[in-house]
């Protein structure tokens, strides 16, 4: 393992249909992030200059926004993770010995994997909360206050199954 590159890339598709699966849902999530991001970015446009041109705005857009940028950020999260491109500060593990980075490493997936299952489990938990007393929010949307909580939720059980999966693969191929 070199300590500056990340050896938890993406696994192939090829192994077997779990794996394939997992391949797949990982990339509907970058690309509905993207999706989402791009969508986005043309209705704010078309806002504006519809606003400009006299014709009116969409009221709806900022709150609209607001609610797209989390989901596109939350989907966005584990598909970064997976790739093996979120955000490394490698300078402690490249001053660091070899051994010593990969059990750092392995401290960082696995504070992940309990960190994200944590947030999970109470999103989990509030959301059901919102569930049960029926909240609603009100504002340019009306909607079940409780819908918030999926896509939240969903994202950090991923994001907790791929902290688990970086860490299983360090411990299989020996690194740990």
């Amino acid at each position: 393992m070199n300590p500056g590159v990340d050896n938890a890339a993406p696994a192939a598709p090829s192994r077997g249909p779990v794996g394939a699966f997992y391949h797949a849902l990982m990339q509907v999530c970058g690309f509905v992030a993207g999706l989402i991001i791009a969508i986005i970015s043309v209705v704010i446009v078309y806002n504006v200059v519809s606003r400009n041109l006299g014709l009116g705005s969409l009221g709806w857009v900022l709150e609209g926004s607001e609610y797209a940028v989390a989901v596109a950020t939350f989907l966005g999260a584990p598909w970064v993770l997976y790739q093996g491109s979120h955000v490394r500060i490698d300078l402690l593990l490249n001053v660091l010995p070899r051994a010593v980075g990969r059990w750092l490493e392995a401290l960082v997936n696995l504070l992940g994997t309990l960190i994200c299952s944590a947030f999970a489990y109470f999103l989990w938990s509030a959301g059901s909360e919102h569930f049960e007393r029926g909240t609603r929010v009100f504002k340019a949307f009306v909607f079940p206050e409780w819908w918030t909580f999926i896509t939240p939720v969903f994202c950090l059980a991923l994001l907790t199954i791929e902290f688990a999966r970086r860490l299983w693969r360090s411990a299989a191929l020996g690194e740990i």
